[in-house]
């Protein structure tokens, strides 16, 4: 039996889901000190643990941990992984600005390869909207985008691999919501969760004869706060993938960069440009159209 497709359930837990995420990088950003594979592996660990002691609490734990599909799991983490190692390169080789916007192409990859590979229906109106917010995020990051004042042609080798890492980045992203959309139709939501963290930890695991060092108190508590927002977000975002295609909230992908915009204004009092306010607005009526949309549709059913 098809599942129920619920696109305003699906919506409202992806932007919880960015949500979370944003705060969750927040924090890791006030982290110093610690490499960042051991970032990863103490975010993967933490949260896996928080999920489990709530499973285990509700005698529910070796149930969630039971599946058919491990091979699928090991996929995703994979998956997940490699878009950590193109990000990483991405920031490295790149300008912040250009690393952060060249990803914000994902929305773009999810709508293509859920028409092409899944035979999810992606009517106009969602392309629509993810053009419009990818718009919204050049307008954003336009000023800093310091690669477009000496056009491509004069780009470094660096600057190139790091261009083609962000793009990987994307695409990595893109597959992972697909993958996971597709193991949520025969997994539970705390299956996925837990499977996740269990591989990826392991695999970041490797990095740790390679200068890690032991976290302070404080160190810990920020880790601890991560873990428990990154638990969050595993679920959230499998809960929202639940309820429609990924294609459905891929036009709210960009509604991270208010928050982010949001958190830098409140905790850093980093005033928004005219611009950022501008791409917000463009932001903002996008999602406002894709629900507007949705409704509808629903109406008619």
């Amino acid at each position: 039996m098809t599942p129920a497709v619920r696109p305003m359930r699906a919506i409202g837990l992806k932007v919880f889901y960015l949500f979370q995420i944003t705060v969750m990088l927040s924090l890791i950003k006030v982290i110093d000190g610690l490499p960042l594979l051991e970032l990863m592996f103490f975010r993967l660990l933490l949260a896996t643990l928080f999920i489990a002691g709530i499973l285990a609490a509700r005698g529910a734990l070796v149930s969630s941990l039971a599946t058919k599909r491990p091979m699928a799991h090991l996929a995703r983490s994979g998956l997940a992984m490699l878009n950590m190692g193109f990000t990483f390169v991405a920031v490295r080789y790149l300008p912040l600005p250009e690393a952060i916007t060249l990803q914000y192409t994902q929305p773009l990859f999810v709508v293509a390869l859920s028409a092409a590979f899944l035979s999810a229906p992606v009517g106009l109106s969602r392309w629509v909207a993810v053009a419009v917010g990818f718009v919204g995020v050049l307008i954003i990051t336009w000023p800093k985008l310091s690669l477009l004042s000496h056009g491509v042609s004069a780009l470094s080798q660096e600057e190139l691999i790091g261009l083609m890492a962000a793009l990987g980045a994307a695409l990595t992203v893109a597959l992972t919501l697909l993958w996971v959309a597709a193991l949520v139709r025969t997994e539970r939501s705390t299956t996925v969760a837990l499977w996740m963290g269990i591989y990826g930890s392991a695999m970041v695991l490797v990095g740790a004869p390679f200068g890690w060092v032991l976290p302070s108190p404080q160190q810990w508590a920020l880790l601890t706060l991560v873990g428990a927002l990154g638990a969050g977000a595993q679920l959230t975002l499998t809960e929202s993938l639940r309820a429609a295609p990924a294609s459905t909230s891929a036009p709210f992908e960009y509604s991270s960069l208010i928050f982010a915009t949001l958190i830098g204004w409140f905790a850093f009092g980093e005033w928004p440009a005219p611009n950022t306010l501008v791409g917000s607005a463009l932001l903002i009526s996008a999602g406002l159209a894709v629900i507007w949309h949705e409704r509808r549709l629903m109406l008619r059913l």
